[in-house]
């Protein structure tokens, strides 16, 4: 019988055997990587371009051009490709980033051919109907209407402008204007440069077989679609020369703040110890800013730090909305958490704590065929491999208090940062 009155034994975890993505190369030079796991008939596919933000040639180009591409082809309108996502119980979704463009489908493997079918369609194919583009331009630009109404929305778009510079491709600088410029010809244009084999990767998971594979490339391996690699234009930083904003939002009872820097990139020696020191800061519930801002000052109901790594740039930030006469009260207990870090090691409790917590999160990012392929892309569009999760785990296992502490000295000086306020113009400094 268990004997529940004894512990059970801890093991740290040295290391995680992974099921690693394999590559293969379709036919037409289409890299393919795959990852062969889980045991239900699901597979999902990632179709990914180089066609983000970084590339369009005017404010919203590459967002339109991608949410087109399901509103109709030569052989489909847009309601009979909804409906057959619909009918075979499949799932698409379509995304673009700063630097990417994605079509992402969910399907049951038994279903694939004809999913495949219909995808092929969308993305070889696409029309751009008038109307079709005429609804989505004004469904946008409501959209754009209530957004622009929040807080946190003006700050975040300030912040980024702040830290890039007003024209650099990572800032956020959508105009209401720009829905009125944006035209059919643009979106065209856009999609025949970027969609293409030539700018193509596919990143696959779930129940992956031979058959799975041969039918992308019977869909997709076909030299139709075939140019030349698209040249990554060059953007230059330009931020700005002042450390602190404000955003006027005429009677608004609350401000969004966003204080933040610029940050090393995830192939820096420091990036996993500071990803700890992160967390500690403000990167979980029980973290310096959440419990001394939240809990004991109850000044917001919620505050946090992350870090947002782009192919071409990185930064840290954290993030809260507060009344408005807690801003400044909020700005200098941000400040005294940043030197407290400086000046006072963490303890080896909390140093404990923040670890196990971490490495719950690292052990939820390999749970499962659709994670692993999660985690398999975060090193794979940064030129990294799996090395990568294995220095994680040695870092964690060995960081000290001492060296987290001369991290913060380096890192977290409050000089440094960037501060915006989204709110009564009262809060101007």
């Amino acid at each position: 019988m268990l004997n529940r009155t004894i512990q059970p034994t801890v093991n740290p975890i040295e290391h995680i055997d992974v099921v690693k993505a394999e590559k293969r190369l379709l036919s037409n030079g289409i890299p393919v990587y795959f990852i062969n796991a889980g045991t239900q008939d699901v597979v999902k596919i990632d179709f990914v371009f180089e066609a983000g933000t970084w590339y369009q040639p005017a404010n919203l180009v590459s967002s339109l051009c991608n949410s087109m591409l399901e509103e109709g082809c030569e052989k489909y309108k847009a309601a009979e490709i909804a409906e057959k996502f619909d009918f075979y119980g499949a799932y698409i979704q379509l995304l673009v980033d700063q630097n990417q463009g994605f079509v992402n489908i969910v399907t049951l493997g038994k279903h694939l051919p004809a999913i495949l079918e219909v995808t092929e369609e969308m993305i070889k194919r696409s029309v751009f109907p008038e109307h079709e583009l005429e609804v989505l331009v004004a469904k946008n630009r409501q959209k754009w209407l209530l957004e622009n109404e929040k807080v946190r929305t003006l700050c975040q778009k300030k912040f980024t402008q702040v830290l890039f510079g007003d024209k650099h491709p990572y800032a956020i600088n959508n105009k209401l204007a720009d829905f009125g410029r944006v035209s059919r010809t643009d979106l065209l244009s856009f999609y025949k440069s970027y969609y293409h084999s030539g700018n193509c990767h596919i990143l696959v998971a779930g129940k992956v077989d031979e058959t799975v594979l041969n039918l992308l490339d019977a869909h997709f391996g076909g030299t139709d679609w075939q140019k030349k690699p698209v040249q990554v234009p060059e953007y230059a930083i330009s931020s700005s020369s002042q450390k602190r904003h404000q955003v006027e939002k005429a009677n608004g009872v609350q401000s969004a703040i966003r204080v933040g820097r610029f940050w090393v990139s995830k192939s820096h020696p420091d990036y996993h110890a500071l990803s700890v020191l992160v967390t500690i800061l403000g990167g979980y519930f029980g973290s310096r800013l959440m419990t001394n801002i939240r809990e004991e000052k109850g000044y917001t109901y919620g505050i946090g730090s992350f870090v947002l790594t782009l192919k071409r740039a990185s930064y840290l930030v954290i993030s809260t909305e507060v009344g408005n006469e807690y801003v400044e009260p909020t700005l200098s207990e941000i400040a005294i958490e940043m030197r407290r870090l400086q000046n006072e090691p963490v303890s080896e409790n909390e140093l404990e704590t923040v670890k196990s917590y971490l490495l719950g999160e690292f052990l939820r990012d390999f749970d499962g065929p659709f994670a692993l392929a999660g985690s398999f892309k975060a090193i794979n569009d940064f030129g990294l491999d799996y090395s990568f999760y294995d220095n994680y785990l040695h870092v964690l296992r060995n960081l000290t208090s001492e060296e987290l502490q001369k991290l913060a000295q380096e890192y977290l000086n409050p000089d440094d940062f960037y501060t915006v306020v989204a709110g009564s113009a009262d809060q101007v400094s």
